[in-house]
């Protein structure tokens, strides 16, 4: 009985998970979707870029802190490649929107 539990609580978060990952919508979608994700898109960059201080394209703890106290408060677990640093991905928390 647990085991079967465990199975339905393991499968409700993968699905949510993928679910999550598709609910950003694509640059390209027609219609107030695709409108909402251009200028959400549009002003995240804008607010990378000005973070960015040094212009190197990824931004250092102290940019991120600079810029947003909540960022800077979850910083390890954007940085999924733990390289001390926040790339355009991880600042925006997925891979949909190219810079």
């Amino acid at each position: 009985m647990i085991r079967a539990g465990l199975c339905a609580l393991l499968c409700a978060t993968l699905i949510n998970a993928a679910m999550a990952q598709t609910m950003v919508p694509k640059l390209d979608q027609e219609g107030r979707k695709g409108d909402v994700a251009r200028q959400a898109r549009q002003k995240a960059l804008e607010r990378f870029n000005a973070a960015d201080k040094d212009k190197d394209g990824r931004l250092s703890p102290s940019e991120v802190e600079q810029d947003s106290p909540y960022l800077a408060e979850k910083f390890s677990e954007r940085d999924t490649n733990h390289d001390g640093f926040l790339s355009w991905e991880e600042y925006v928390g997925h891979n949909r929107w190219e810079k």
